[in-house]
């Protein structure tokens, strides 16, 4: 009895072929799954539009259409007009939702008491110097791209307070 022989009756080669069809599409699921809970994917394609309240002296940003962006990857970078205050804001606090077209985050200058109550910290987020003409605003993207030795950061768009 040859060897192959002795394999076909100890396992019956439909129950090896089966097996092997059962380990490729679990190996599949299991690089599907580690994948998507990773944050391996490809920079979005998304475009973001901003615009200043000069009564308030704050800051939204828009998500302007494109693709739909996990908020726990998007970050704001303010940088005032002499580039010597920068503050980071993260878009989401706790990281679980789906930014979709539609979504916005407001930034606040901390000098405005734009309501009136005493709280200066008025908007959705604040930064720590006054938002005037010259500010800039980039919505930036971290993540890891599928194939990506590590995490890269992408700008995706940029808004200058006061330029049309």
């Amino acid at each position: 009895m040859e060897v192959s022989d002795y394999v076909r009756t100890a396992f019956g080669v439909e129950r090896v072929a089966v097996w092997l069809a059962a380990g490729v599409a679990v190996a599949v699921v299991v690089l599907a799954v580690s994948a998507s809970g990773a944050g391996i994917v490809d920079p979005p394609t998304a475009s973001f539009d901003g615009s200043y309240d000069a009564d308030t002296h704050s800051v939204t940003i828009t998500h302007a259409g494109g693709d739909a962006v996990s908020a726990a990857q998007l970050s704001l970078v303010v940088t005032d007009e002499a580039g010597t205050n920068v503050a980071t804001v993260n878009w989401s606090e706790d990281g679980s939702e789906r930014l979709a077209p539609g979504g916005t985050l407001s930034l606040d200058d901390p000098t405005i008491d734009a309501d009136g109550d005493g709280d200066y910290f008025d908007a959705d987020r604040t930064v720590g110097f006054p938002l005037t003409a010259g500010v800039t605003v980039e919505v930036r993207w971290t993540g890891r791209p599928l194939g990506a030795a590590g995490v890269q950061t992408v700008t995706l768009d940029t808004y200058e307070v006061g330029a049309n």
